[in-house]
């Protein structure tokens, strides 16, 4: 299936609103700078990932938790000790648990995500996925790029992280080593030790280890197929059918059960004294066929 990836830009935050810039990735490997408010058409009932700035969300590391698999409250509960805000304000998304059970959690303020899906949803644009720009830097290698005018840091040591250069420079000296990467040219590539042809691509690339936060309560919402709509069209039309049928069972059982009361009624009439039997017709022909009088 071809994505569009739509990242949301760190400036836009203070407004949040349909001013957001955003950076446009098609699945042709196009790009194009545009608004949260003034997204392409075609974008409608396309597949879209959401991309998130860093700075609009949180990240901790949760330690493993008892029991096979785990419900969602109980991963919440044990990594409220982590957050500095309370769960009821917060949108919680999970990773699969590594070799070591440890889980990735990624954190987004609940109203604010709430209001953002909306303003996506009223332009017909319903997220496949939703990541963190910093998560989309795989799990292989820590790492750091220069994307729009910061740092991204993230990789196999966990961290996730959004800075300035000058906060980037001195990180460097304190954390783990890692890969610097940025595009040629570009402000980062004083610091970069390794170019990339292109930052979004990298992002891109780094796709599939990423925290999905279409979890819990903002999953999306999937359609039927249209097989299982035809599905449910035919069994809708067999039932009616055979509704059909059993009332028109039950309307012959009636007419039947008057008509055999009328030929009761009409046979006390013709041979009074006669109790009627179970066969009408053949008590009647051996009436008549008794010596006597004719019957009326």
């Amino acid at each position: 299936m071809s994505r569009h990836y739509l990242f949301l830009l760190a400036q836009g935050m203070p407004a949040a609103g349909l001013q957001w810039p955003a950076l446009l990735y098609t699945a042709q490997g196009e790009q194009c700078r545009t608004t949260l408010g003034a997204l392409p058409t075609w974008l409608a009932g396309a597949a879209v990932v959401l991309v998130l700035p860093m700075e609009m969300a949180g990240c901790c590391k949760l330690d493993p938790v008892p029991g096979r698999r785990p419900t969602r409250e109980s991963l919440a509960y044990a990594a409220e000790e982590q957050l500095a805000e309370a769960l009821e304000t917060l949108h919680l998304a999970f990773g699969p648990p590594d070799a070591g059970g440890y889980r990735q959690v990624v954190t987004v303020a609940l109203e604010e995500y709430r209001h953002l899906m909306s303003m996506l949803q009223a332009q017909g644009i319903d997220p496949v996925a939703v990541h963190v720009d910093a998560d989309l830097l795989g799990t292989e290698e820590a790492c750091a790029l220069w994307f729009e005018g910061r740092w991204l840091l993230g990789g196999a040591d966990g961290t996730r992280l959004a800075v300035s250069e000058r906060q980037a420079h001195v990180l460097s000296r304190r954390l783990a080593p890692r890969l610097w990467l940025a595009e040629p040219g570009s402000p980062g590539e004083a610091l970069s030790d390794k170019h990339v042809a292109s930052a979004v691509g990298r992002l891109v690339d780094g796709g599939g280890t990423a925290v999905d936060l279409r979890q819990g309560t903002m999953r999306r919402q999937r359609s039927s197929p249209p097989w299982q709509a035809l599905g449910g069209g035919m069994l809708a039309a067999l039932l009616l059918v055979c509704l059909a049928g059993c009332l028109r069972a039950d309307w012959l059982q009636q007419q039947a059960l008057l008509q055999h009361a009328e030929n009761v009624q009409m046979f006390a009439r013709w041979a009074p004294g006669q109790v009627p039997g179970a066969d009408l017709a053949a008590q009647v022909q051996a009436l008549e066929q008794r010596p006597g009088p004719p019957t009326a």
